[in-house]
């Protein structure tokens, strides 16, 4: 990911949900140097199940995030956080 230019006067929601979306990818994007430690110490497994986690928990923060600012009844957004799936794409 290229960094982008400064995006100007923005609402502190949007400021946050960009963040948020910067932390999910930096998340997302692999590490070698430590895959490969935990490798070496035996823990990679362990490693990769605290980032499924992680991943889990973040949609949840987005979702959260995304029903403060949408008009949908609070029965249709407990639905969609309780029927989230686990994000293992690039494990």
């Amino acid at each position: 990911m290229k960094d982008q230019k400064s995006i100007g006067k923005e609402t502190p929601d949007v400021k946050y949900q960009r963040a948020l979306d910067l932390f999910i990818e930096s998340v997302y994007k692999p590490d070698a140097d430590l895959r490969g430690c935990a490798y070496n110490q035996d823990c990679f497994n362990e490693l990769m199940e605290i980032r499924e986690h992680v991943l889990n928990y973040l949609s949840t923060l987005k979702s959260t995030q995304n029903s403060q600012n949408s008009n949908e009844p609070d029965t249709i957004e407990n639905e969609k956080q309780n029927n989230t799936t686990p994000l293992s794409k690039w494990r």
